[in-house]
């Protein structure tokens, strides 16, 4: 077992971190990185197994985890600890939930094992190079403009006017006052993360107040009436 799974007071890290690489596929640089999980009990305990096969559970569990109380980036209860205390003011547990809602929409599906095998990082190149945070913000943006309906993407939302940003909607009409979220399979299986139903309340009570819709991937079977719904918004 690597020497590296082991802090100096002999406490198990259960996992293995290999530092990001580069590659390009299709002209297009990107970085990738390895994250290997150890067993540490010697045979093995059987959990990596059925962590693997439900991490969409836990993904999700791990949304819900985040959703406590005087927490907008890091503290103690989920991500700083002794060991990483060197890189406490880096650490932001919302940067990475447009990978957990990504990773909690299925199950995972096991392929067989290849040398040089990786998961194709594709659609979310795609969604960045459209200027969307992710694959299924991307299929909203193709279905809208499919049926003629031109929101702004990424849209910083300040309350009051005037002041700092307080939001970035993913979708947005701001002279009818329409914000627009694409939110991940992960909202299905617990509560709303706590900051984004306080962000949307304050959107929804403002003066002049703006109309907050939330979508969801099953939102996408509406096609052609979910874009003319937005269009009749009035202003």
């Amino acid at each position: 077992m690597p020497p590296n799974l082991y802090s100096e007071n002999t406490i198990s890290y259960p996992f293995n971190l290999e530092e990001p690489w580069q590659v390009q596929e299709a002209g297009i640089k990107h970085w990738l990185m390895s994250l290997a999980f150890v067993d540490v009990s010697v045979g093995g305990s059987g959990y990596l197994e059925r962590i693997a096969r439900e991490f969409h559970r836990v993904a999700a569990r791990t949304i819900d985890h985040l959703d406590h109380k005087d927490c907008e980036k890091a503290c103690y209860r989920c991500l700083k600890g002794y060991r990483n205390q060197r890189f406490h003011d880096l650490l932001e547990w919302p940067l990475t939930l447009p990978a957990l809602d990504d990773l909690a929409q299925e199950a995972p599906q096991q392929t067989a094992l290849e040398r040089g095998d990786l998961h194709d990082p594709r659609p979310w190149l795609d969604a960045y190079a459209a200027g969307v945070g992710s694959p299924l913000e991307l299929k909203f943006w193709n279905l809208f403009q499919e049926h003629g309906f031109t929101p702004e993407k990424q849209v910083p939302i300040a309350v009051p006017e005037g002041t700092a940003p307080i939001t970035v909607a993913d979708f947005a009409v701001p002279e009818k006052r329409l914000a627009i979220y694409i939110d991940g399979a992960s909202f299905h299986t617990g509560e709303n993360l706590r900051r984004d139903r306080y962000i949307r309340d304050r959107l929804r009570n403002a003066t002049p107040p703006w109309r907050v819709e939330e979508l969801r991937a099953k939102d996408l079977g509406s096609g052609a009436a979910l874009a003319k719904k937005f269009q009749k918004i009035d202003t």
